[in-house]
């Protein structure tokens, strides 16, 4: 399965859930999660850097350098397990990353300003691509979590069940292997189901 994590916005844990649910996935199945880092940031890469130079491998999680050609022929050739796409925010690299996915997650916080972003990034999905909004770094006992979730619903947004809560140990994982990996474990299931 092909899933792609792209936002317009950067800043709302595109990366952090790449590579958290790489390594759900790689724990849950024992079998190697592929990110590609298709963001010139680099994100995704520097963090498996980070972490190899600390001791900490991101066991069972490939981490590769993407590109358009890598992106556009990843469609014509399918995948075997899970390959997750950490996507940049704009131009032609965004578009060739959803129009690969099977499964593009749209990850934004609780803030208003971030669920209009989150919005513009479904609107743009192609016709026939599933895409659903991840509700992450949230303060779920907050009237702003809970308006966030129900703007969603009452938009007919789909959306995961599963709410990433903002964690102090989540936000300071970057260079780290996830020790736990919180409600991105329910994320996958919600995924795994979706491919099933």
């Amino acid at each position: 399965m092909i899933v792609t994590i792209a936002n317009a916005k950067g800043g709302v844990a595109k990366t952090t859930s790449a590579i958290y649910l790489a390594c759900a996935y790689a724990r849950r199945f024992d079998e190697e999660a592929v990110i590609l880092d298709a963001d010139p940031q680099s994100s995704a890469s520097l963090w498996r850097d980070m972490a190899e130079d600390q001791g900490e491998p991101l066991d069972g999680v490939d981490v590769r350098a993407a590109n358009l050609s890598t992106l556009q022929r990843l469609r014509r050739t399918g995948s075997d397990g899970l390959v997750i796409v950490d996507a940049p925010p704009q131009g032609r690299l965004l578009e060739a990353s959803v129009a690969a996915a099977d499964l593009v997650v749209v990850p934004t916080s609780d803030s208003p300003l971030d669920l209009q972003q989150a919005w513009a990034t479904m609107d743009a999905v192609p016709e026939g691509v599933s895409a659903a909004v991840l509700v992450v770094r949230a303060e779920t006992r907050t009237r702003a979590c809970r308006a966030t979730l129900e703007s969603l619903d009452e938009a007919g947004t789909p959306r995961f069940d599963a709410v990433v809560a903002k964690r102090q140990d989540v936000k300071a994982a970057m260079g780290h292997a996830p020790d736990k990996l919180r409600e991105y474990a329910q994320v996958l299931d919600e995924i795994v189901e979706v491919a099933s």
